[in-house]
């Protein structure tokens, strides 16, 4: 099994998304990023629209090779959007590229939260006539040749209950090896995604970190615990060969202050071979370090959302 990253916090760009190969299949997971509009009362600063420049490329590069989609809720930073978005990277027309012709397993967008329920509606009619097949795969278990495909149920995208509605994670097992995605957990939070993570047992996991850029706003300190506690009964349990912890946790700069000691967490960079590259996380500095000028700052209207 080929698991190639794309784009991630790590990467310098708000995603979680992936390419996998086996011998019996080419999937894009989550095929989406995005930057959030303001961070520490600034507007994302060239080097991050760099890096998602970089990642489109990369993402279109391999449209073309694949023949299977993976969505795992509507959040702007893991699908490609059918229409253009400069935070998204995406011109009006990128989408088609991305999904035409392919068998999209989506989440099911009438079991989310309104606003994520609109993205899903909306992506589903505009690609209507351009994919193969559009499955709602939630909770579903689907075989291509050796290569199985386990979908969960839902699961809560952080605390149960949270308004930012549901995600669906994937288990791809082939002759070789496994990998568990489970996104945007934010920890995990919930039983859901721990017991996911439990029954799948995968050989490479992972996992949607804990948002400590929050702590004190959304989320406070028994939530961190809680978190914690479960990572921690995933990586005795379940003894992944390599869990690598992504997302939300990798949105400050000393994340791995967060972990509960003794567990050894990869990146989506560090599976490359390559160093983190925060920029998210490091934006104050690079506007101290690499200053575009006011008249750069004045093009961005305030505005925007965290997510």
């Amino acid at each position: 099994m080929l698991i190639k990253p794309l784009g991630e916090e790590s990467l310098g760009v708000r995603s979680m998304s992936l390419y996998v190969e086996t011998k019996d299949l080419k999937i894009l997971i989550d095929p989406g990023a995005s930057l959030v509009p303001f961070r520490f009362g600034l507007p994302p600063h060239p080097r991050e629209f760099d890096a998602l420049k970089a990642f489109r490329g990369r993402l279109m590069n391999l449209a073309d090779e694949v023949d299977y989609i993976f969505i795992s809720h509507y959040h702007r930073d893991h699908f490609t959007p059918p229409y253009g978005s400069i935070y998204m990277g995406t011109g009006a027309k990128d989408y088609e590229l991305v999904y035409e012709g392919k068998v999209v397993f989506a989440k099911d967008y009438e079991t989310v939260n309104p606003s994520q329920r609109r993205r899903g509606i909306g992506l589903f009619k505009a690609v209507q006539g351009l994919v193969n097949k559009w499955v709602k795969c939630d909770g579903q278990s689907i075989k291509v040749n050796n290569t199985r495909l386990i979908f969960s149920t839902p699961i809560p995208h952080g605390k149960p209950g949270s308004r930012t509605g549901y995600v669906v994670g994937l288990g791809i097992i082939d002759e070789s090896s496994s990998l568990g995605y489970i996104p945007d957990v934010q920890g995990p939070l919930s039983r859901e995604a721990v017991e996911f993570a439990l029954n799948l047992r995968a050989d490479f996991l992972i996992v949607g970190g804990f948002p400590a850029y929050l702590l004190g706003g959304s989320f406070r300190q028994e939530d961190l615990n809680e978190a914690n506690n479960n990572l921690v009964t995933i990586w005795s349990n379940a003894k992944p060969k390599k869990l690598i912890i992504a997302h939300h946790l990798l949105r400050v700069i000393n994340w791995r202050d967060y972990l509960p000691s003794g567990i050894e967490a990869h990146t989506y960079a560090s599976l490359l071979g390559l160093s983190d590259n925060l920029l998210e996380a490091r934006r104050r500095e690079l506007y101290e370090v690499e200053n575009p000028g006011r008249d750069y700052i004045s093009r961005f209207k305030r505005g925007g959302v965290e997510e």
